[in-house]
């Protein structure tokens, strides 16, 4: 976070703003893949890695949905891709151009090192939706691209109504984030993502804090980004909605990808491995007599 940026910001935007800022933005782009080669994390004080030797490829313009029980590391995968977490091992690439790589030591001290450039490449959607309760919608939407990539503010405000239009909340443009559903909070989260144009989108669970009747109308959101060939990892519990949208699927379990299919539909019909048996056994109930 720059020096301006802090200025510039309320006092207690900022830590938040930076966080953010550093796993958005960039120039819209379909054409990125995105390779984790023997992606290693483990917390200092942790007896073993939470990620261990992930090797698994995002390709362009499709979405990769990531699968597992809680605690597999799902959403800390997605945090390292985001730049959230430093990592111990491996290295992530951005077609071709690596934005992190982990150095050999151990736990305690490895670091991550990233392109200030590439890392603004990346956008990621987070299940607590984040928004700033003292900015209204237009406002949270508005903040990062006026601010960090200095874009005029009438620019950003044209851009931001655009998108709130797409995603049906054009009439919340002055509400509060404490005046919206979770659903439509999860949209405006989306947007805020979005203006800041990334080029692969990371979704975290971003429907499970949401009643059952919000889901559909955030899902709907980004099954159309899907269509419109944006690069997306997604970690979901939805099974359905994982089933209807993947390209390809990974499953994680331990730390480890137990399995990976470029047919997203023959895992659900016809998955390879045991382990995978069983967790999509877990979803399927049998109505007592």
């Amino acid at each position: 976070m720059t020096e301006q940026i802090i200025q510039q910001a309320e006092p207690t935007e900022r830590t938040e703003l930076a966080e953010r800022t550093e796993s958005t933005g960039g120039n819209v782009s379909t054409g990125k893949n995105l390779e984790i080669r023997h992606l290693v994390k483990q917390y200092a004080n942790a007896d073993k890695p939470v990620l261990n030797d992930i090797t698994l490829t995002v390709p362009a313009g499709k979405v990769t949905v990531v699968l597992g029980p809680s605690g597999s590391g799902k959403s800390t995968l997605l945090r390292t891709v985001a730049g959230l977490e430093p990592i111990q091992g491996g290295e992530i690439a951005l077609d071709g151009e690596v934005i992190a790589r982990g150095e050999s030591g151990g736990a305690k001290s490895g670091r991550q090192q990233r392109s200030a450039e590439l890392r603004t490449r990346v956008g990621m959607v987070f299940q607590s939706y984040d928004l700033f309760p003292n900015k209204t919608v237009l406002g949270n939407i508005t903040l990062a691209p006026t601010i960090v990539q200095k874009r005029p503010k009438a620019e950003a405000e044209r851009e931001a109504l655009e998108l709130l239009g797409r995603v049906g909340l054009a009439d919340r443009r002055d509400a509060w984030p404490h005046e919206l559903s979770g659903g439509q909070r999860q949209r405006v989260a989306i947007c805020r993502a979005l203006i800041l144009h990334p080029e692969i989108m990371l979704f975290d669970e971003v429907t499970a804090a949401l009643d059952p009747e919000m889901v559909r109308e955030v899902l709907d959101v980004i099954v159309e980004l899907a269509d419109q060939g944006l690069t997306m990892m997604i970690v979901t519990h939805e099974m359905a909605f994982a089933r209807a949208i993947a390209d390809r699927i990974v499953l994680l379990d331990g730390g480890h990808i137990v399995e990976q299919s470029d047919d997203a539909e023959r895992f659900f019909t016809d998955p390879q491995s045991e382990r995978a048996k069983q967790f999509l056994q877990t979803f399927q109930f049998k109505r007592h007599e």
